[in-house]
């Protein structure tokens, strides 16, 4: 892994990102609209390196690990390349098309909110600094 030191690291990252999106109207109404149980898979990097979003039924939740149930989308994609798309670094339709990211289920609800990502890069940015993680923050 080039940014992290552990599978751990990067799901703390990520899971707080999404639980500090849970604050932005806007992206909470962007999730809620793509109803989905997503599993974001970064097993390339290690075994338990992956976390859930549940966009279901109009409530928001998030955790680490696998969920319980069998995921509607799974998105698998280095933990390295999730880091430089929750940057706004790597663009996601060009990532799938170029299967750096694999999709299994349907995205198009979750590919909507790329145009978001702008703002979630600017939440991510606060993530990594609330964790002291500067260092990983790409410029």
């Amino acid at each position: 892994m080039e940014y992290w030191k552990n599978e751990n690291e990067p799901v703390q990252a990520f899971v707080r990102l999404f639980q500090a999106c849970l604050n932005n109207e806007e992206l909470t109404a962007g999730l809620k609209k793509v109803n989905q149980l997503i599993l974001f898979d970064y097993t390339e990097n290690g075994p338990n390196c992956c976390f859930w979003v549940d966009s279901r039924n109009g409530v928001l939740n998030v955790g680490p690990g696998k969920p319980a149930e069998a995921p509607d989308m799974t998105m698998s994609l280095s933990a390295d390349d999730a880091h430089r798309s929750w940057s706004n670094k790597l663009n996601p339709v060009m990532a799938i098309t170029r299967k750096k990211i694999r999709v299994k289920g349907s995205a198009t609800g979750l590919l909507k909110l790329v145009p978001k990502l702008k703002k979630v890069a600017e939440i991510y940015e606060g993530v990594l600094k609330e964790l002291g993680w500067e260092d990983k923050i790409l410029r």
